[in-house]
């Protein structure tokens, strides 16, 4: 393997359509890029949080996903959905200034894509017209992602996501986690490190293990990843009733009352699956 750093392209589109699986084959052994995107098992993504459901997969798992990526490759093959989740990755996309390749083979939809032309970088009319300048991108030297995006990924073949832990004191929650990701190496755990580990964190899981303390540090943690939009999960073990912690509540992107299921939230936003 090479010491570029490869591109990390997200796949948008319908999860009703089996595109991105000839594409990922094509580059399975490329280390010049890796790929990422929504949930493509139908069932798992609405059993997680179909989109206008109070679960918060649908949420999280496109904005870690996406936060990860240096280009995003938006496909409409057809009209028979919406593709709303389309459109709204592109806009978040724009606002995190990626790059951005747009194909749509919806012809009906041609009036309603217009809106999406201020936002993309190059829009195409086929599939292997778009697929073609994503392979130019993929190859060129010239075209590689800045130094900025690059911190985004390593040159390992792999997307890395690093997780912020913070609340109650009992090591016993915090055993649980780090023996869940132990053999995980694209997940980086940090437990209580300061301002600057956070920063660099991707995602902020707090928990509340019971009643009796007050933890000023998991307020602090939510207020500081909150406010530098970083993905954040609150457990409250047992739901134990604090009018203080609902406060917190409202700036979580999941509430959950057990950790075991607030794991399997952030097992699915960092795209392990296979558990799920």
């Amino acid at each position: 393997m090479n010491n570029t750093t490869p591109h990390v392209v997200y796949l948008s589109s319908s999860a009703h359509s089996d595109w991105r699986e000839p594409v990922k084959a094509k580059y399975l052994n490329d280390d010049r890029v890796v790929f990422v995107g929504p949930c493509e098992q139908h069932g798992l993504s609405d059993a997680m949080g179909a989109p206008g459901d109070v679960k918060p997969g649908h949420k999280l798992r496109i904005m870690q996903m996406l936060s990860k990526s240096d280009v995003l490759f938006g496909y409409i093959p057809d009209d028979r959905y919406r593709s709303f989740n389309i459109m709204l990755e592109i806009g978040l996309a724009r606002a995190w200034g990626r790059k951005i390749l747009f194909v749509n083979e919806a012809r009906s939809l041609d009036e309603e894509v217009r809106s999406a032309q201020a936002y993309v970088d190059e829009s195409f009319d086929g599939l292997q017209a778009g697929l073609n300048r994503l392979h130019q991108l993929i190859a060129s030297e010239n075209d590689r992602p800045s130094p900025e995006v690059g911190q985004l990924v390593k040159p390992t073949g792999r997307v890395t996501h690093q997780i912020f832990l913070s609340g109650s004191s009992e090591p016993g929650w915090i055993n649980r986690v780090q023996a869940r990701y132990r053999d995980h190496a694209e997940v980086t755990l940090t437990v209580e490190e300061g301002m600057d580990a956070l920063t660099s964190s991707d995602i902020l899981l707090a928990c509340r293990t019971n009643s009796e303390s007050r933890l000023f540090n998991l307020s602090l943690a939510v207020g500081y990843a909150s406010a530098l939009g970083k993905r954040i999960l609150f457990v409250n073990e047992g739901d134990h009733y604090s009018h203080a912690y609902d406060y917190i509540k409202p700036f979580s992107d999941g509430y959950f009352t057990d950790l075991d299921e607030g794991l399997r939230y952030l097992d699915y936003a960092v795209g392990i699956e296979d558990r799920l």
